[in-house]
């Protein structure tokens, strides 16, 4: 009898083991919440999180996972509503733009997603979501943008190319995680982040170490731009001062230690052909004089044809107006550089002469397809901007009910 109740008992162990383990499995692919009536599965979030693991994403990524897949949800019943209807062709054209982008092939990025858990099926429908938003927005916001009027294109060129770009010279050091003994490149990485302390010592480690492809070179990445630096890595490297090794920063089976050799900012601006500029000479005002004359310029004179009839009060060949070409322009560069169109600044020459100078305009060194190129930014800017405020309504009307 013993022994029969004892078979029994563990009969039932198994059989109520293989129910929990059935149910488990049913229960990961149940509904988590539903967004305007539209399910979203356990499994669903179970795999945009590992998504977001695979891209670098820290903090709360089940929260983000939640939010990017009620995101998805809105963008594909917006586009059905409209009636749009993507291609699978479309579709796996807009997947293999992703992946080149990433400089990597469709196969490679898939492979190397299967390996973080992320099934294809859940990749390929992220790019749908997104490649149908793209289409929504160029078929109701598009013709409405052609015909807006936009701002004056030399003016969009002056903020386009006078730009600050932030570089950072690296070393890297690339530690594969072994699954065998996981927790070994993390004391790697934090051995190397506690005590290295040159550039020297660093590249010689990076020779015995380092994954990476750079490891022949010492680990030189070399300059940078730093917005174009993975946001993985980005954080790390802004908190971290010239000559000093960064936190250790783990991206899927990988470890990154990077040593700042030095950061810099460097300026650019467009190139001009030629300065439209007008000057009235003051020579014998005192300074308080040529103070108020400045002022009452600026109140009285927009522009320089303005400027030019204020000019009539004094002798004619005390103003002038002309278009010099800007490696001519001598003293009057600096000055000049400095100055936003219709703006009037003070200039004292080496000879003595005293001038109020005001810009008329910058002739820029821009032809016919790099204005188009900018137009096309302004509108893609525009409709980024109204497809955004679009999708902000829709969510905060959203029904999003947790089961």
């Amino acid at each position: 009898m013993t022994t029969r109740l004892f078979t029994f008992v563990i009969l039932l162990f198994v059989f109520v083991a293989k129910i929990n383990f059935a149910y488990g499995q049913t229960n990961l692919f149940a509904t988590a919440f539903t967004v305007n009536g539209a399910a979203v599965s356990n499994f669903e979030i179970d795999q945009k999180v590992r998504y977001l693991r695979f891209l670098g994403e820290g903090g709360n990524i089940k929260s983000k996972a939640e939010e990017e897949l009620i995101k998805e949800k809105i963008y594909i019943q917006e586009t059905e509503r409209v009636g749009i209807d993507l291609t699978a062709k479309q579709i796996h054209a807009a997947a293999t733009d992703f992946a080149e982008n990433s400089n990597n092939s469709l196969n490679g990025l898939l492979n190397q997603l299967g390996r973080s858990g992320v099934n294809k099926e859940t990749f390929f429908g992220y790019i749908e979501a997104q490649l149908a938003w793209t289409e929504f927005a160029r078929s109701v916001f598009g013709p409405r943008i052609r015909d807006l009027p936009l701002p004056d294109v030399d003016e969009k060129l002056l903020l386009e190319y006078r730009t600050t770009t932030n570089l950072v010279n690296l070393l890297e050091i690339v530690i594969l995680i072994d699954e065998n003994n996981p927790d070994q490149a993390e004391q790697i990485a934090q051995e190397i982040y506690r005590s290295i302390r040159t550039p020297e010592d660093f590249s010689l480690t990076a020779r015995n170490y380092s994954a990476s492809s750079t490891r022949n070179e010492g680990g030189a990445v070399g300059w940078l731009n730093i917005d174009n630096v993975s946001s993985s890595f980005r954080n790390a490297i802004n908190r971290t001062s010239s000559g000093r090794v960064t936190e250790p920063v783990k991206v899927d089976n990988l470890y990154y230690v990077f040593f700042v050799l030095g950061k810099r900012t460097e300026s650019s601006s467009v190139n001009f052909v030629s300065i439209d500029y007008a000057t009235l000479r003051v020579d014998g005002l005192g300074a308080d004089q040529v103070s108020s004359l400045q002022a009452t310029v600026v109140n009285r004179s927009q522009n320089c044809e303005e400027f030019s009839e204020f000019s009539t009060q004094f002798n004619a060949e005390n103003f002038a107006r002309q278009t010099v070409e800007r490696a001519n322009l001598g003293a009057l560069a600096d000055p000049l550089s400095g100055l936003d169109n219709n703006e009037v600044t003070r200039v004292e020459l080496d000879d003595g002469s005293s001038y109020l100078v005001m810009l008329c305009n910058r002739n820029l060194v821009v032809d016919e397809e790099v204005r188009e190129r900018i137009l096309n930014n302004l509108r893609n800017r525009k409709l980024d901007d109204m497809s955004r405020n679009h999708y902000s309504k829709l969510r905060a009307v959203a029904i999003v009910r947790r089961k």
